[in-house]
């Protein structure tokens, strides 16, 4: 009995040191700073993708609707619904009195909801971390204003079947608002026939770069393209840290590429 006693003592109990729990704890943090960033980048690729098919959805929904009123475009603004009622959201102008204006209602008042299959998720990006309910606009070359009041020097195409080159005209497009609601058709060009255009942005329209420096946009054809900005003033200019001006606009690759974008029945 003593001696089982004295046996059981000398039995030796394995387990970790505090120096093996730390190795193990400083390849496992190793191994988390090599993945996460493949991880991040995994799931920003997977918003990407859900946002191109959001556009992918809302250009389609704008084809039919061309296509069902005699090949006439919807309005790319989105003032409120007064006749002739034809604007894609209608959420009116950026005025106190406006309280429909970035809500559901807005689009739902818009002709395009139809076509969208009442669905409201479409019209938001999940990469938009704002809370607008809307993420995407209607470049202004599709049917957009044209009283020139911007001085942007578009005019804009009317009919589907007169779009030359659908397969290179800009529809919609990622853009965002320091209101309530993305107001208007989208161009953030001044003087876009210019031999120098600007860059140009009002806290109500901007330009984005929430995937990965880059933006969403589709074309009159009906397929949609990741525009991965090169230069990173364009970054900047998206982020709102800096004001559009000569400067950020000089010898501008995402400037010049816009334009291209963006150009109406004079070209």
């Amino acid at each position: 009995m003593v001696k089982q006693q004295y046996l059981s003592s000398r039995v030796s109990y394995k387990g970790f040191t505090l120096m093996e729990l730390l190795v193990v704890v400083s390849i496992m943090a190793l191994l988390m700073s090599i993945l996460l960033p493949s991880l991040t980048s995994a799931r920003e690729q997977g918003k990407r993708v859900v946002c191109l098919a959001n556009i992918r959805n809302l250009t389609e929904g704008w084809i039919m609707y061309a296509m069902d009123n005699d090949d006439r475009l919807c309005s790319a603004d989105t003032d409120w619904d007064v006749p002739p009622a034809n604007h894609w959201v209608a959420d009116g102008p950026v005025i106190p009195s406006n309280d429909i204006g970035g809500t559901k209602e807005a689009i739902e008042n818009g002709v395009l909801w139809p076509y969208t299959e009442h669905t409201l998720n479409i019209y938001k990006c999940e990469s938009d971390a704002t809370d607008l309910l809307r993420s995407y606009a209607i470049s202004r070359a599709m049917n957009g204003k044209t009283c020139n009041c911007e001085h942007d020097n578009i005019n804009p195409f009317k009919i589907w079947s007169e779009i030359s080159r659908p397969g290179q005209k800009m529809v919609f497009i990622d853009s965002t608002s320091k209101v309530q609601w993305i107001e208007g058709s989208f161009c953030p060009v001044k003087q876009i026939d210019a031999v120098s255009p600007e860059w140009f942005y009002r806290d109500s329209r901007n330009i984005t770069a929430r995937h990965s420096n880059g933006c969403n946009l589709s074309f009159a054809d009906g397929h949609c393209e990741y525009f991965k900005y090169k230069d990173p003033r364009t970054v900047a200019l998206a982020n709102w840290q800096i004001r559009s001006d000569e400067d950020i606009s000089q010898n501008n690759p995402d400037l010049e590429r816009m334009v291209q974008l963006l150009m109406g029945l004079q070209h």
